[in-house]
């Protein structure tokens, strides 16, 4: 009763200042909230002696003893909206910090360092509040039961992980991350490396100019600069990395909306040993860095698929009691395995173009929609998104068993299902539990040109299909 109680009234002390705490995510954010990962709980007492918005820290990083098990590398781009998440995230990896076997290194953007920012080797420390802002801006964090205000001096003032300053950096440059990689590898090197890219996400790719013109699709978007990482430019990230590394990395992931779509990680399939991505949206709050962290160290002998599980698994179990109005998915999809799935994916669609098409639209319109389920106009800013399994059996669900679509059916799921060999679903939304790690483009009535470019698109019939769904002369490809 006693926690009931408390419960009751913090949430009408939230309702007070207008806060709310959960349910926001990434891309929400852009309407101007940022929410915390845990509203409720201790938190030391903040100190207001930060003298300038930029991570407390000494002159240099640690020196590297390597070499470890594990190097875990995360690029935050909190140049947007979503620089107290990023702060308040990296307060979540110095609640467990870097131990002789396992190295978490950050790259930390934020809109107030004029762009210079910094590259923090992760320490433990104990002060790590969990801040939170209300609709006017004002900065808040829970100290027991009360809330308390803190100053944005006084939130870069509870990072104490070393870090060393870099100016005139560009958190939307596929090249500054590799830059970030290099230098992390050089003075930390180790057995397994994983890189986590964290930003706003945006699904499919699209093929711009160089200077970022066209859609308005990718992740890092960095607000002082004005660019952002395209999803082709991932591949090229990743190949770099690589070849700095002396091996493929062992684990990429985004800590991002939407990008566990089959455009995506087609794109990026030979650079990775696992992708770990979210088809969905993901929630303000991010990946549970603390208790993946403490996971990975807890067994630092884990290999890639053992890290794979651990982020996915934790990922889950924490929505499962954060999220309750949307639904979350997480994956990790195995690359080498998505060579049988384009061929059965084009197995599938050579016989769908000759099936039933009424049933096929009927089937569409059933279908796992991301982006909570949006169902809106065909813009820049939508990835128009679908889950794949769903999809084909939804259209196995309305023809006959004995016919050949429903056994290219079937044969396609299982591939998807070997694919994304781990798949969490997780909130209120029943629907979700359909998800199986694998999202596809699906427009309602506009074709984006661009997709035609990507290697997808070259390997597989998946944009033929679009077009013919959009217009029922258009001749797939044989």
């Amino acid at each position: 009763m006693k926690q009931h109680l408390v419960k009751i009234f913090l949430i009408l002390l939230a309702a007070s200042l207008n806060v709310w705490t959960q349910d926001i995510s990434f891309d929400d954010l852009y309407n101007g909230y940022i929410p915390s990962k845990a509203a409720v709980g201790a938190a030391p007492a903040i100190s207001s002696a930060a003298p300038a918005p930029t991570p407390a820290a000494a002159a240099a990083a640690t020196p590297a003893k390597g070499p470890y098990n594990w190097l875990i590398m995360v690029f935050i781009n909190g140049r947007n909206n979503l620089w107290l998440q990023g702060v308040n995230d990296v307060n979540e990896m110095e609640k467990i910090g870097s131990t002789d076997k396992v190295a978490v290194v950050v790259e930390l953007g934020v809109l107030q360092d004029r762009k210079t920012s910094s590259r923090m080797f992760i320490k433990k420390d104990n002060n790590n509040p969990d801040f939170f802002q209300d609709r006017a801006g004002g900065i808040h964090y829970m100290d027991g039961t009360n809330i308390k205000t803190a100053r944005v001096k006084d939130v870069f003032a509870t990072l104490k992980s070393p870090s060393v300053s870099i100016k005139n950096s560009d958190m939307g440059s596929w090249k500054h991350a590799v830059s970030f990689a290099r230098w992390a590898i050089r003075k930390y090197p180790a057995q397994k490396y994983a890189l986590i890219l964290w930003n706003h996400g945006s699904g499919r790719i699209d093929i711009g100019g160089a200077d970022n013109t066209g859609a308005e699709l990718g992740i890092a978007y960095d607000d002082l600069t004005g660019n952002f990482i395209r999803n082709s430019q991932i591949a090229r990230m990743l190949d770099e990395i690589s070849k700095i590394a002396g091996k493929k990395l062992d684990v990429y992931a985004s800590d991002a909306c939407l990008m566990q779509m089959l455009s995506v990680i087609y794109e990026i399939k030979d650079h990775a040993g696992i992708i770990v991505q979210s088809e969905e949206i993901v929630p303000g709050a991010g990946f549970p860095y603390d208790s993946i962290l403490k996971d990975l160290t807890s067994n630092p002998n884990s290999q890639a698929v053992q890290l794979a599980r651990i982020i996915t698994k934790n990922f889950d179990r924490y929505y499962e009691v954060h999220n309750r109005k949307h639904g979350t998915t997480i994956s990790a999809v195995n690359p080498g395995a998505l060579g049988k799935l384009i061929q059965k994916l084009n197995a599938w669609i050579s016989i769908a173009v000759k099936s039933d098409r009424k049933k096929i639209l009927s089937a569409i319109k059933e279908t796992l929609s991301f982006e909570h389920g949006y169902t809106g106009n065909d813009t820049t800013m939508h990835a128009r998104s679908k889950d794949l399994y769903d999809f084909i059996d939804r259209v196995n669900k309305k023809i006959d068993k004995k016919s050949p679509l429903f056994s290219a059916g079937e044969e396609l799921k299982k591939s998807i299902e070997k694919a994304a060999f781990y798949n969490e679903t997780a909130g209120p939304v029943a629907a979700y539990a359909r998800a199986k790690g694998i999202a596809v483009y699906f427009p309602k009535l506009i074709y984006d040109s661009s997709y035609d470019e990507m290697l997808s698109s070259r390997d597989s019939l998946w944009d033929d299909f679009i077009k013919w769904i959009l217009d029922e002369s258009y001749q797939v490809r044989q």
